[in-house]
């Protein structure tokens, strides 16, 4: 071959492989060029995953906060039920499901002593991609849902200052916390039975509404101690700078300051009492006026004086008498009188299971009463007053919900007690002697008897402005009689997260408004293990994050 067809072979041969060199990299380039659009595909993938564990996250934790979802459930949704969906506005879904990963929640009591009650999940999500439906991505976390409950002291003031200055001779039992400043003083003597009693802010031995000291004293417990040893507060104020060493020599740790590192407590959120808000809407029994029904409006039928209305009632501190309906909390469980000797009525609530008996127990299924009035008159004020509640029948107990003032007549949850909460503009007990033709008399007129309450309150009050006083915690539960001598009994809880806005008169002692009771006061430990809890018991709701893994 000459030189001529030797170039031209070469030349042949150099295309060629040119050729297949150029196919083999265009081949690359698009496995490339693939690779690369699948990898893009994943990624967007994980991250609708990722999305979609979030909000799934979210519409748990909030259907726990709004008791639409089972706060300790197995599983959620429900087996069998459609699982979380997420839609994407760019496209997309994602769907969710979660699962107890421990059977029992885990009570863990923090380093400030409040308690939470912990439970993990398992949340696995599962993404697929809108442009390929054919790649998806699941994604599995372990979460801990954590709840801390309001009613976890005896005493809990959020935003004003805690006063405690009772005349009368007063003892308090559990755990005191106070959001601000505390004020301790008693004109007898004011036992403080409680290994906490903390202020985010000072703990003085004083009034706050004039600065001055009262005669009584203040013994606090020493922390640890049993049988309980007391030390006194002896004029010791935690402006002082020594206060510090002062109180945990003193006290050994019970009563502590911002000094010692108290912070404020975070306050779960409280739906709104209001007519139409979170408590209206989620109860099964609603009383308007002096109507009854069920939660779809369609009316209940209860014995008669099950609800009534009075005009008769004159509160002396609002200067006002109070358009009341109230609420037979006996009658409203069934009982009636049907029988007695000869078949005649005698007098007596007969149950409802009694053969002659054709009312059934209408307490509410989920444990949430609503109650409010809309049709007092101008120079009246609107109320709900609960009577014959000597026994709530309710196994899993009953919380009332108001947005106007609250009244409790007689003892309240005293036999055979359930978890029970009120939760109003403000509350007012009245002993088993009350009498309202004796409201506009002498408060001579009103001699109050021995009364036993076992509730949680959450309620407003009226705070010191200047030199007027508030009343106090003592006067939390607002009196109308003439106590002296006697004993008003009450265990359960103390929360005041609000000012009232219907009843507010300023606190006034004396004639015609009332005279102090003997007060024993306490915390209702049954609410600590987080099962014994009055219905609908707000709770601040907490997720935290654990291991995540991809499929």
């Amino acid at each position: 071959m000459d030189r001529r067809g030797q170039a031209v072979l070469l030349a042949y041969v150099t295309i060629a492989t040119i050729t297949v060199l150029g196919a083999a990299l265009l081949n690359q380039s698009f496995t490339a060029s693939r690779n690369s659009a699948h990898h893009r595909l994943q990624a967007e993938t994980f991250y609708l995953a990722e999305g979609g564990l979030e909000d799934a996250l979210r519409q748990f934790a909030q259907g726990i906060a709004d008791f639409t979802i089972d706060a300790n459930t197995a599983q959620y949704p429900a087996a069998g039920s459609d699982p979380i969906a997420t839609a994407f506005t760019a496209g997309g879904t994602a769907a969710s499901r979660i699962a107890q990963a421990e059977a029992a929640p885990r009570a863990i009591v923090a380093q400030d002593g409040i308690t939470e009650f912990v439970k993990n999940y398992e949340v696995t999500t599962t993404a697929v991609n809108p442009s390929n439906p054919t790649i998806s991505v699941t994604l599995h976390q372990i979460i801990s849902r954590r709840l801390v409950y309001t009613f976890q002291h005896a005493i809990f003031y959020h935003d004003t200052d805690l006063e405690l200055l009772p005349g009368p001779p007063m003892t308090v039992w559990g755990r005191v916390h106070g959001n601000a400043n505390i004020y301790l003083d008693s004109n007898a003597v004011l036992t403080l039975n409680s290994d906490y009693l903390h202020a985010a802010g000072h703990l003085y031995n004083q009034r706050k509404d004039d600065g001055t000291t009262m005669p009584g004293e203040i013994n606090i417990k020493k922390m640890g101690t049993n049988p309980p040893q007391y030390a006194a507060m002896n004029g010791l104020d935690s402006d002082v700078p020594t206060w510090k060493d002062d109180a945990t020599n003193r006290w050994l740790g019970t009563a502590q300051t911002s000094a010692h590192g108290v912070t404020k407590l975070s306050v779960p959120v409280v739906g709104s009492i209001q007519p139409g808000g979170f408590y209206d809407t989620r109860a099964q029994v609603k009383i308007v006026n002096d109507t009854i029904t069920d939660a779809a409006g369609t009316p209940l039928v209860v014995p008669p004086g099950t609800i009534t209305t009075t005009t008769t009632f004159k509160n002396n501190r609002e200067g006002k008498f109070i358009k009341m309906t109230e609420v037979d909390l006996k009658r409203l469980a069934g009982y009636f009188d049907c029988t007695g000797p000869g078949g005649v009525p005698d007098g007596i609530l007969d149950p409802p299971e009694t053969p002659c008996n054709p009312y059934e127990n209408q307490l509410p299924g989920n444990g949430l009463l609503y109650a409010t009035r809309n049709d007092a008159p101008a120079g009246q004020q609107p109320g709900i007053r609960l009577v014959n509640g000597g026994e709530v029948f309710r196994a899993d107990g009953l919380t009332v919900v108001s947005n106007d003032p609250v009244y409790v007549k007689g003892d309240f949850n005293a036999v055979n007690k359930k978890p029970v909460a009120v939760i109003g503009d403000a509350v007012n007990l009245l002993s088993n002697s009350w009498n309202d033709a004796n409201s506009t008399l002498n408060v001579n007129s009103r001699v109050a008897s021995n009364t036993t309450i076992n509730a949680a309150f959450i309620a407003g009050n009226v705070p010191t402005q200047g030199a007027n006083y508030s009343g106090g915690l003592e006067n939390y539960p607002r009196f109308h009689e003439h106590w002296s001598g006697k004993t008003l009994s009450i265990t359960g809880s103390f929360v005041a997260l609000w000012n009232s806005q219907i009843a507010t008169g300023r606190w006034v002692y004396g004639n015609p408004q009332y005279t102090a009771p003997n007060r024993s006061w306490g915390y209702d430990a049954s609410f600590s293990d987080g099962t014994r809890l009055p219905p609908f018991s707000p709770y601040s709701v907490q997720i935290t994050r654990g291991a995540w893994w991809k499929e």
